[in-house]
């Protein structure tokens, strides 16, 4: 069984993965075997940007938080106070509404204050639709 990753606590308002803000995300996460993080989400129709496609701003975001949770569950990283400072997004393919996707992300490397990672939006067929890389940095 995987590690479950939900951050319902009560100052846990963040727009992505805070299960205290009514208007968020509320993803919730799980730790793959291989220590990729993924999450399954269904994007409704309020989040397009062209009718059925989910919008660019929504994709950005669900991938930002998947890696920023890859980040955070890293080992030695516990109580990490970090930011994204650099971001990189490919749409590949439209990414649908009102379907079943998979957002998955993982810790590549890090240097001295910088993590680096990446992330894929997959549909139900496992085609990657949108993929992102990131440049994370320790604010400590």
């Amino acid at each position: 069984m995987s590690e479950v990753i939900v951050n319902d606590g009560p100052e846990d308002r963040c727009f992505g993965c805070g299960h205290r803000n009514e208007q968020g995300l509320k993803l919730r996460f799980r730790v793959l075997e291989n220590g990729d993080i993924e999450t399954e989400y269904i994007a409704p129709e309020f989040f397009c940007g062209a009718s059925g496609v989910v919008h660019g701003g929504i994709q950005a975001t669900l991938l930002d938080e998947a890696m920023g949770i890859s980040i955070h569950a890293a080992p030695g990283t516990e109580g990490l106070n970090a930011a994204t400072v650099d971001f990189r997004l490919r749409y590949r393919r439209p990414t649908p509404t009102n379907a079943p996707l998979k957002i998955r992300s993982r810790l590549l490397r890090s240097e001295g204050r910088d993590y680096f990672v990446e992330g894929e939006i997959i549909d139900e067929a496992g085609v990657v639709l949108t993929r992102a890389e990131a440049r994370w940095r320790s604010l400590e």
